[in-house]
C-alpha cells in the first residue's frame, strides 16, 4: 500500500483479491528481510482478513495464514494486524 499503489479493473472473487495482497505483502517482506535480520528484528505479515467467519474475507484466512506460515512469516490478522487495519482505512474511505 505505501510502496505501489495500483489499481485493478480484474473482477476477483474476495478469497483471491485477499491472497493476492498477501502474495504482495510477502513479496514485500522479503525485500525488507535482510534489514530487519540485520538489526534482529522479527518480521510479521498483517493480513486484511478477519478472522470472525461473519466476514466475507474469513474465507482466506486458512490459505493465508498457511502461505504467511510457510514462507517462515509471523501471522497476523483482524483485530491484532493493525498494519493492515490501517492501509485498508486509507484505501476504503
Amino acid at each position: 500500500m505505501y510502496i505501489h499503489n495500483e489499481i485493478s479493473r480484474k473482477k476477483m472473487s474476495i478469497k483471491e483479491r485477499m491472497l493476492e495482497e498477501v502474495s504482495r505483502s510477502i513479496e514485500i517482506a522479503f525485500e525488507l528481510c535482510r534489514i530487519f535480520t540485520l538489526y534482529d528484528v522479527d518480521m510479521e505479515v498483517h493480513a486484511d482478513i478477519n478472522t470472525n467467519p461473519q466476514f466475507k474475507s474469513n474465507d482466506a484466512l486458512k490459505e493465508a495464514m498457511g502461505y504467511i506460515l510457510g514462507m517462515g512469516f509471523a501471522f497476523r490478522a483482524k483485530p491484532e494486524a493493525f498494519a493492515s487495519s490501517n492501509c485498508a482505512n486509507k484505501v476504503v474511505q
